[in-house]
Formats: C-alpha cells, structure tokens, sequence
C-alpha cells in the first residue's frame, strides 16, 4: 500500500484574484453597452455579440467559482479529478481553478475522552480504565486518502492502545518497584504516545 505524503498546492492569493473578477466585471459593465449592436445592425454582429456575453460570462463564472476560505489552523486538500494536487495551509482567502476539489480538514488540537475498557492487567485482574487524548492532523494527505475516516480511526487507535498497555502492567504493586498503572502514570503516558 503506497503511503500518502503532504505538500503544498499551488494556489493564488484570493485577494489578488477578488481583484482581477473586480476589474473584469467593471470592464465589462463599462464595454458591454457600448458593444451592443443597434436596430439595424447584421445578424452576425447579433449573434457575435451574443457570442461575446456568452464568453464574458463563462470566464466571470470561473473567476467567482475558485475562491475558499482557510482558517487559522486549517487546511483544504485540493484534488483534481480525484488526484491529489496538494494542500494549502495559507490562511485567507485563497483560489484555485474551479474544476480542483477542495476538502477542509481541521489541523486544531482535538480532545477526546476515550469510554472505559473493560481488560485485564498483567495479574489478571479485571480492571476499567479509560485515558484523555489530545490529538492533531499532521499530514492531511493521509488523513484523507490513507484511512476512511480520520476521526474514527484515532478512536479505535485509542482503544486498542488502552488494551495493549493495560494488559502488560499490574494495576498495583505494593511489594515490588515495577511499573503499575496506579503509580507510573508518566511510564504508562510515554507507552501509549
């Protein structure tokens, strides 16, 4: 299975871009009705006309269609036609061609508190314990094309790391210096990362 790695996209400033759609639409609101052909203009200086708004209007559509919006730790995975062309982490607004899809994926700090798992320690002891994580994406390529969902898939990360570490300590140890998960809180942390 080939890993997915992260780079960055090529995108524009949206700013610049905005700018660009202002001017082209001023222009054309300026030109067009000085363009227009009168009563008794020809059928083809009509129809080139007609011809002319149709184009106009295409290349505003494209300009107006590829702006996106990057927040403060986001980033949007661009793809096109379902091939990965980058991410942009850029805040602001940003444009890209209108035919490249633009997934956000959130890069902030979640927190999740795991439910509580019923195993047994290294003793045998049945024991219930649950853990606090404090996770975020790193790479958004393999976070949207690695795995199906992200967010599920650290759930099930979380839980088969609580039952792995669980199982190979005692809950507690009063007559030996081994590790517990009582008392070696930071060795059990360490474990899980």
């Amino acid at each position: 299975m080939k890993t997915s790695r992260e780079h960055a996209a090529t995108s524009y400033n949206g700013y610049v871009m905005l700018g660009i759609l202002v001017v082209v639409v001023a222009a054309l609101a300026f030109l067009i009705p000085g363009m227009a052909p009168g009563d008794g203009a020809a059928k083809a200086a009509k129809v080139g006309f007609v011809a002319m708004l149709f184009v106009s209007a295409i290349c505003v559509l494209i300009l107006a269609i590829g702006f996106f919006m990057i927040q403060p730790n986001q980033a949007a995975v661009i793809t096109l036609f379902g091939a990965y062309r980058g991410s942009e982490r850029t805040e602001g607004l940003r444009w890209v061609w209108p035919w490249m899809g633009k997934t956000k994926i959130s890069a902030r700090a979640h927190n999740i508190h795991s439910e509580r798992v019923k195993i047994n320690d290294l003793r045998g002891n049945p024991i219930e314990i649950a853990c606090n994580v404090v996770w975020r994406v790193r790479d958004t390529a393999q976070a949207s094309f690695d795995v199906d969902d992200y967010k599920e898939f650290v759930n099930i990360q979380i839980e088969a790391g609580l039952r792995t570490v669980g199982s190979r300590h005692p809950y507690d140890d009063f007559e030996s210096e081994e590790v517990t998960l009582r008392g070696s809180a930071d060795v059990v942390n360490r474990e899980l990362l």
